[in-house]
């Protein structure tokens, strides 16, 4: 067992706490600080905390100048002119744990894919921290369109603590003392409840001695504390654990006692004072500020925590119908919605965080919602499992069933329950129950019923014991007789503990875990896609809930937040003009328009000749042939109409095969009819199956790599003018053409010549599915920025980051292809826009240090020279955060029908960064609820944009996605990235024909090394070997005994994966992934097409 100090870090010298983590864990306030929603900082040097805050090193300009600049004296100065002095370069900084780690590497040199490659260098590149960056300023506001006023569901934060704050690290340790034992006497045996949060937590809050020392303790309920009271010395209580607590695994009581002891101790000095510094510029993002803030977050949070249900940085309430303010109680049952026949229900809940802004610091106040299980009975909750209505029917269904041997079965039913009910804390409660409070987490069910389970109880009177059923046993001494005798029984995770089915109840808010089906999320969406109106007031009833004015924590801490919301001018960007090929239309602020009478800015290049279409027969819902010879003559009228070149009629072919024979039957038909490949072939299907679409686009993809577009037969069966427009736009496409573009009428905010943009995404598989992540990339492929090409690669195990080997992959390639045809003459770009999706703040300096770098060596690499000599601009785009906009709904130039913002509105201040270039901007109309603009932030800006440049292009180009009517919310090559990365993944290296890769759940790697998932298993397997001798009436033990160790039973595939199991598959998945995991898209060896295949 290691020492105390070397578990926490401490410095032996007393009174000198070191300000970096400690060795043998990373602190929490570093997780905190590497995910708030501050951005990226400095790094600085370890500083002593008696000597007041650290100062900031005076910047020194790199040197020489980077391109585009000239250096005249000590500033660098802009092609235009402009003033701009660019961050300091950080040096990565490497840790002697990683170089000692290193030392076990080859250092040897050796050729990969006609490249050296060095392992050692590999490895030290790989786990070596990026070093923090600053954003570029912002050098003024955008001027363009009309200035109108909105309200944003922020509160300033008028006031908040400067005063020195003391962090201690919480710990608490279980153990066997010595009678004689004093207060820091450490026990015969001990163990750390470091993993455990929630014994931390039940520790931290019971402590007398805690609560008279520290009485003002923040707690962020793992392993960090604050509080203003600065202890000299290490706190301890030690106190007997309570008896109605779980003991961890591995802590036997005649081994580790009956005693556990809470230990704190001071680690640093927070000095609240720097943030005012860092809001005032006079200090950067360093690590400092950064606790300073990590700190504030979880000053708000603390309180609400132990008051409500806390879901990371969201509450839901439970009790509103017992607030003590009438105005709350009357919308207590507006604050949850049962989702129908599923035994889940939605609850309203808040959300609320600190952010900066150049004002100074702002509370984002939100609504949240979530699912949980709903507050009844377990048995009410298994009907809305299983769709069934009637309790006594459950009670049927769920009874034993014997086959010819007389062998219970277990019924899909019994099994599919068994495992979604698997977790829940429930309380049994009955009349004469004294315990109706306490709660036990549910095991799996006994498939057995009441009047058969034998157990064995004491009869105090005798002293001799009895075997007895369980029916028995609750009827005498409850005097309960069960309604449903014969229905199944349930284990909970206590070995001892069993209990009727009927007799048990949901309490409390829990999580529902389990993915939402199609119903679930419809009748989720229909709730909780309120209007702005019903938003602004729920956020103002969460205010109220909340009640910050009577926060006893920010009161003691001398934070003070505003009561009303945040006013900012904000700016209507004016809409672009949509060119067809024969007219021009000017959507207005209506963000739609349609395509009647309008012809495609550019056909398909070479006529629809051999192209063929499928329909699958023998379902209620099937087309006729009739009905497809009507629609395609409505199709060739409308393509013709839109200015497609059409020149033959389409084959038409009835499919009644399985849906991969079928596509190979109508492929083949198709080319033997025209004598050459198929240009396109349509399926009309008769339903929404996901799996036969991923089939279909599979085969067509990686079979055949023909474009394919895929129909509803009740759409095809209305034969509507609009919906046959709108797949013509997404055929159009695929064959080579351009539906329109967008004319902008802010001169600047074109693209300048030879540019490209690049957009990229990163899918991950769903929570118990190990696929692997996928990263998809796509440049532009024409000079207004309207058509992509692009491709995509496996990235590892949730990797966000895209590997340089996957980008220079993807984008090699693509680039040639740019040069070869617009590039006039085999030249590279010399301006590319980088649009990046879906990463966090604290991954801001990776993407700069790793894939915009990979990118330009791409780009040099295509040129043959060492750097690339153009310029690059590089825009995150997040939509996951809670700023939302309330226009007037008075003010037509501000707010649609609905009360939602107008397509193009910006708002670029007051609420966004404190120091950086940041923007929301509203480019789309919502069809429902509450519409969400789009965070953009610009990370590198070489390229020189004024705010009117590249806010207004960005806006401009959401009307150019080529497969809507109406102006999109995000900037489209990311749009289509993500699509790219959807169509990837039904090209898995796996047989169609071995079914959906994606449902059934399998445990995860870190599931599988997790050191008790074996002894769960085998655990597991024992209990219900045991539970059938039971049944059977072979054996019993008294209710409350443990299962007897001795019964063996065989181990499940899972528990039998050892942890190198799981890192040797992993060694073997990732790497290559590339290669094995994904097929190639036919005609190119390297997934890619120069087509929009994904469309």
């Amino acid at each position: 067992m290691t020492s105390r100090s070397q578990r926490s870090g401490k410095s032996p010298t007393r009174g000198n706490p070191p300000s970096g983590n400690s060795p043998g864990r990373k602190s929490d306030s570093s997780k905190k600080s590497s995910s708030s929603s501050y951005g990226s900082s400095g790094s600085v040097k370890s500083h002593d905390s008696r000597q007041g805050p650290p100062t900031h090193p005076k910047i020194v300009h790199p040197d020489p100048a980077p391109p585009g600049y000239e250096r005249i004296k000590d500033t660098l100065v802009r092609d235009r002119g402009e003033k701009w002095l660019p961050p300091p370069k950080a040096e990565k900084k490497i840790s002697p744990e990683i170089l000692k780690q290193a030392q076990n590497i080859s250092a040897k040199t050796e050729m990969r894919d006609g490249k050296p490659y060095n392992p050692r260098e590999k490895f030290i590149e790989e786990h070596t921290p990026v070093p923090r960056m600053n954003l570029p300023p912002r050098n003024a506001y955008n001027k363009s369109g009309k200035e109108v006023e909105v309200l944003m569901n922020a509160y300033p934060i008028i006031k908040f603590p400067t005063r020195p704050v003391f962090q201690y690290e919480v710990n608490a340790m279980l153990g066997k003392w010595k009678a004689s034992a004093g207060p820091d006497d450490p026990p015969e045996k001990g163990q750390y409840m470091e993993q455990d949060q929630e014994i931390l937590r039940k520790v931290f809050y019971r402590s007398k001695v805690r609560k008279e020392r520290l009485p003002d303790a923040i707690y962020d309920g793992k392993h960090i504390a604050w509080s203003l009271v600065n202890l000299h010395r290490q706190l301890r209580d030690k106190f007997v654990y309570p008896s109605g607590w779980r003991r961890p695994v591995g802590t036997r009581s005649d081994v580790y006692g009956e005693e556990i002891c809470l230990i704190m101790s001071v680690r640093r000095k927070l000095y609240l004072g720097t943030i005012n510094e860092w809001l005032a510029k006079k200090r950067p993002l360093d690590e400092t500020v950064m606790e300073a803030l990590n700190f504030l977050d979880h000053l708000i949070r603390d309180y609400p925590a132990q008051e409500f249900t806390a879901l990371k940085r969201s509450y839901f309430f439970e009790k509103l119908e017992s607030h003590e303010d009438p105005e709350i109680r009357k919308i207590a049952d507006k604050s949850h919605w049962p989702l129908l026949q599923s035994g889940a229900t939605c609850y309203r809940g808040a959300f609320q965080t600190i952010r900066s802004s150049p004002c100074g610091l702002y509370l984002n106040l939100d609504i949240a919602h979530a699912v949980f299980y709903s507050r009844t009975s377990l048995m009410d909750i298994i009907r809305g499992i299983l769709g069934i209505d009637d309790r006594a029917k459950l009670a049927r269904i769920l009874e034993p069933i014997l086959d010819d041997n007389g062998v219970r079965e277990e019924t899909p039913e019994f099994v599919k329950v068994s495992k979604r009910i698997h977790g829940i804390r429930v309380c049994p409660d009955f009349e004469g129950y004294p315990l109706s409070q306490r709660s036990y987490t549910i095991d799996h069910l006994i498939n057995g019923g009441a009047k058969e389970y034998m157990i064995k109880i004491d009869d105090p009177a005798t002293g001799k014991s009895q075997r007895t059923s369980i029916y028995d046993y609750f009827r005498k001494k409850y005097n309960l007789n069960l309604k449903y005798p014969k229905t199944v029984l349930v284990q909970m995770t206590r070995s001892s503990v069993i209990f009727p089915l009927e007799i048990l109840f949901v309490r409390h808010l829990q999580r529902w875990p389990h993915k939402l089906d199609e119903r679930m999320a419809a009748d989720m969406i229909k709730w909780t896609a309120v209007k702005p109106i019903g938003r602004l007031d729920a956020i103002l009833n969460c205010q109220k809930i909340l009640d910050h004015a009577n926060d006893p924590n920010l009161k003691n801490y001398g934070m003070k937040i505003g009561t009303s919301m945040i006013k900012t001018k904000a700016r209507l960007l004016p809409n672009p003009e949509i060119q067809f090929g024969n007219v021009k239309h000017n959507p207005g602020t209506t963000g739609r328009w349609d395509l009647r009478g309008k012809k495609f800015l550019r056909p398909n290049t070479k006529a629809l000749e051999c192209w063929g279409i499928g329909f699958i027969a023998g379902y209620r819902s099937s087309i006729t042939h009739d009905q497809v010879h009507q629609w395609h003559e409505h199709f060739e009228k409308l393509f013709k109409q839109h200015g497609g070149v059409y020149k033959n009629k389409a084959l038409s072919i009835e499919l009644r095969d399985d849906i991969g024979v079928a596509m190979k039957t109508l492929y083949e038909k198709t080319r033997e009819t025209w004598g050459t490949l198929p240009q396109l072939l349509v399926i009309i299907v008769p339903d929404k199956n996901s799996f036969s679409y991923m089939r279909i686009k599979k085969s067509c993809d990686c079979r055949w790599g023909v474009p394919s577009q895929v129909l509803q037969s009740r759409h095809c069966m209305d034969n509507k003018p609009q919906y046959i427009s709108n797949v013509l736009m997404k055929v159009n496409a695929k064959l080579g053409g351009v539906t329109s573009r967008a004319i902008p009428k802010t001169p600047l905010s074109t693209l300048r010549p030879q540019s490209i943009i690049i957009g990229a995404d990163v899918t991950h598989p769903m929570l118990g599915v190990w696929t692997p992540s996928l990263a998809a990339m796509c440049i532009s492929n024409d000079p207004q920025g309207i058509s992509y090409m692009g491709g995509c690669q496996s990235n590892g195990d949730l990797k966000e980051i895209i590997k340089p080997d996957n980008v220079r992959e993807i984008l090699f390639p693509l680039m040639m292809e740019w040069n070869a045809t617009l590039g006039r003459g085999g030249k590279s770009a010399k301006h590319i826009y980088y649009f990046r999706d879906g990463v966090s703040e604290s991954e801001y300096s990776e993407i700069l240090h790793k894939e915009v770098a990979a990118i330009k060596k791409v780009a040099a690499e295509c040129l043959k020279v060492d750097r690339w000599p153009g310029k690059m601009t590089v825009v995150i785009a997040n939509k996951r955060h809670h700023l939302r906009a309330f226009p007037k709904t008075t003010d037509k130039n501000a707010s649609d029908r609905n009360g939602n913002p107008l397509p193009g509105l910006l708002v670029d201040r007051d609420v966004t960064s404190a120091h950086g270039w940041d923007f929301l901007l509203y480019s789309h109309a919502a069809l429902q609820g509450t519409s969400r603009p789009v965070h953009y932030t610009v990370l590198l800006d070489e390229i020189g944009h004024k705010p009117e440049e590249l806010e207004n292009l960005i806006y401009e180009h959401c009307y150019q996605y080529v497969r809507s009517t109406t102006p999109v919310s995000v900037h489209p090559s990311i749009y289509y990235a993500h699509l790219i990365s959807v169509r990837a993944r039904h090209h898995e290296d796996i047989p169609a024909s071995s079914g959906p890769q994606h449902g059934t759940r399998v445990p995860m790697r870190r599931e599988l090394e997790h050191p008790r998932h074996k002894e769960k298993e085998e655990f597991r397997e024992k209990q219900k070997e045991h539970q059938e001798e039971m049944l059977k009436g072979n054996t019993g033990h008294r209710f409350g005994e443990s299962v007897p160790k001795t019964i063996k039973g065989p181990q499940s595939p899972g528990s039998q994966t050892s942890s190198q199991d799981a890192k040797d598959r992993d060694d073997k998945q990732d790497p290559k992934l590339a290669g094995s995991r994904l097929l190639p898209i036919i005609g190119t060896g390297n997934r890619l097409s120069y087509k929009m295949w994904w469309i």
